[in-house]
């Protein structure tokens, strides 16, 4: 048995977004309880759920007094960071942390295999499944949610939190001008050919009222920015609770939609991953899923249809890196749960998976977490070349670079950035500096004439107030002029990945040879073809995507018309 001086302790862990404070209240032989302090975790994936860390694993370890209670899937860093925190405290209350992490957990007997009826089974809980619960609960079918990890959000909880719209009373009430002709020509704009036209068209003229839905359910909009930099107009939504103009989280619309799925009387089934979709004389009419606590077999019954809404493969390292080769040692932002099981399953059935030859492309260097989006300095490749307007949104760099192969790029400076996390990382002893580009360039590897030869014509530009190469805005050309240079190298990174399975305006999930699947519907990451071109345009867009379609694809299989 445990034995504890008896008296309240506090310990801290490392979550996703720093310190976790927590006090942990012991009795002689017992954990009585665990409060948090402290923390700037995620909403909608750290707390704000019934599966959250917070409100879940909190209490399951109290209730088995153990520190060896399974972590919620999805949530793992979380919950890390609560049981170092608790392990702490039991230290400093005399007890025996080691022990504690043994204390054996009751594992549930394994469920038979079994069968479900719905209306609407959908696949996948972020912004796309969750609208499409949602909406197809609010037309009255009796809706069964169906989600991989242990948590609900997916990709689109750990998001920015962004939306963007154009006409919106957001903007009106700032006296902003905008209309969705607008929003149209800058996509189009971004992405070219690439783009579905109609579908994009479509997405424009509702994503304002897509946003009005959300805020009606308890999203809140803190306040606008721009797609990019001194860009107009501001058609970025940002929700509430974030850290300033351009940090949120994307549980500001997770969790007001989950609520609101539960008293419409949906069903989740967390930790469920799906395997296979059933096709009965060419219609959909089911799927087939596994339990990934204890292997058993779940088969759904789908009258209406069945919706993905499963993400892409960004997480799935070994097709990244095979199909795109810039994209080496890659970082990837999105659930470890991104590995393609909706587009995989889809396509086993005779669906279209098309191959577009891009992904989001970002840049970012790891240790320090800095990113590239609107930093003035010089970006070359891994071989020394400049590629690029630096001066541009972060993915569309990302696309440049992707066109040379390059797998990595390196950020030249001579320092005082007015980027903290930029700053911090020239502080790093494994970022190269040196007294001259020559130097520099041996330590980065690279041909120093190559490098020398950059750095000369890029002053050359900066001189002449113009940037003839790439057209970068002449206030953002800043000769670099020592005594000191720094190279911090850039590692691509990911989040999202275009291309996937095609639908049609309504949501239908088209076959190789462009005909209707019935009974199967998309929405999102998963149904990526069209919607994207060389890179992300704009944060909020593919977001927003998901969101109208998510709902488009619920009303056309519960046969309800279009918005």
């Amino acid at each position: 048995m445990a034995s504890y001086t008896p008296g309240t302790y506090t310990g801290k862990g490392y979550g996703v977004r720093g310190k976790v404070i927590l006090e942990v209240t012991f009795s002689e032989d017992r954990i009585t309880d665990i409060k948090i302090v402290k923390h700037k975790e995620i909403y909608g994936q750290a707390y704000g759920l019934e599966s959250s860390p917070f409100e879940y694993y909190i209490p399951k370890i109290i209730e088995h007094q153990s520190l060896a209670v399974p972590m919620v899937v999805g949530a793992e860093v979380v919950c890390g960071a609560i049981v170092h925190a608790v392990a702490s405290c039991v230290e400093q209350a005399g007890g025996d942390a080691d022990a504690l992490k043994k204390v054996p957990v009751p594992v549930p007997a394994k469920k038979p295999d079994r069968t479900i009826d719905a209306d609407v089974v959908v696949f996948g809980s972020g912004l796309a499944g969750l609208s499409a619960a949602v909406e197809a609960a609010d037309c009255g079918a009796k809706v069964v949610l169906v989600e991989k990890q242990g948590i609900v959000g997916g990709s689109s909880a750990i998001s920015g939190g962004k939306l963007i719209a154009a006409d919106t009373r957001m903007q009106r009430e700032q006296g902003i001008y905008d209309s969705p002709q607008e929003l149209f020509g800058f996509l189009k704009n971004a992405a070219g050919g690439f783009l579905d036209d109609p579908k994009i068209n479509y997405f424009c003229y509702h994503a304002n009222e897509n946003l009005e839905w959300l805020i009606k359910m308890g999203h809140e909009v803190q306040d606008l920015e721009a797609p990019h930099g001194s860009q107009l107009p501001w058609r970025i939504h940002n929700c509430i609770g974030g850290e300033g103009q351009t940090m949120g989280w994307g549980g500001s619309f997770i969790v007001p939609l989950n609520n609101r799925f539960h008293e419409l009387g949906g069903t989740t089934l967390l930790n469920t991953a799906l395997s296979e979709l059933i096709r009965e004389d060419g219609r959909v009419v089911g799927a087939k899923a596994v339990d990934t606590q204890d292997g058993s077999t779940v088969t759904f019954h789908a009258s209406q249809g069945v919706i993905l809404g499963t993400g892409g493969y960004a997480a799935n390292r070994e097709l990244v890196e095979s199909k795109f080769p810039w994209m080496k040692d890659y970082y990837y932002n999105c659930p470890d749960s991104s590995q393609g099981d909706g587009i995989w399953a889809a396509e086993a059935i005779g669906a279209r998976n098309y191959q577009h030859p891009y992904l989001q492309t970002m840049l970012l260097h790891d240790r320090s977490g800095a990113g590239v989006n609107e930093e003035s300095g010089l970006i070359v490749t891994r071989s020394g070349k400049r590629f690029c307007n630096e001066y541009q949104f972060h993915s569309l760099v990302g696309a440049e670079l992707a066109r040379t192969g390059s797998a990595g790029a390196w950020y030249i400076t001579c320092g005082d950035e007015p980027f903290q996390l930029l700053n911090y990382a020239l502080t790093l002893p494994d970022t190269p500096k040196a007294g001259s580009i020559k130097e520099l360039a041996g330590k980065m590897g690279v041909d120093p004439e190559v490098l020398e030869n950059t750095v000369n014509r890029y002053n050359e530009l900066c001189r002449a107030g113009f940037d003839e190469d790439f057209e970068k805005p002449a206030g953002q050309m800043h000769e670099l002029k020592g005594p000191v240079y720094y190279a911090v190298f850039l590692k691509p990174a990911t989040s999202i990945t275009f291309g996937g399975l095609q639908i049609d305006i309504t949501g239908r999930v088209l076959d190789q040879e462009g005909r209707i699947i019935p009974g199967l519907f998309a929405s999102g990451e998963v149904a990526n073809t069209g919607n994207f071109g060389h890179g992300v345009p704009a944060c909020g867009y593919s977001l927003g995507h998901a969101l109208c379609f998510g709902r488009i694809a619920a009303r056309t299989a519960c046969q309800r018309e279009m918005l």
